[in-house]
């Protein structure tokens, strides 16, 4: 694999002004070129960074990152 998972936190504001946090994934290689990137996935910073690393010890292949994220959100 020639790149790594990584988290990625972000803020968001709803339609009153109240600002989140919310977390997402990153795919990075080598170099840190980001090569795939979902924002906005989880609330919760814990669950996020038990799927980064749950795709990074299984090796998840690239093309199957957007059927993972799909899944998590379902």
């Amino acid at each position: 694999m020639s790149y790594t998972y990584c988290m990625r936190k972000d803020t968001i504001h709803d339609e009153d002004g109240k600002r989140y946090t919310v977390y997402g994934i990153e795919a990075v290689n080598s170099k840190g070129k980001i090569l795939e990137s979902f924002p906005d996935i989880f609330f919760d910073r814990q669950e996020a960074k038990r799927f980064v690393n749950l795709c990074n010890e299984n090796n998840l292949e690239l093309i199957h990152l957007a059927d993972v994220v799909e899944d998590a959100l379902a």
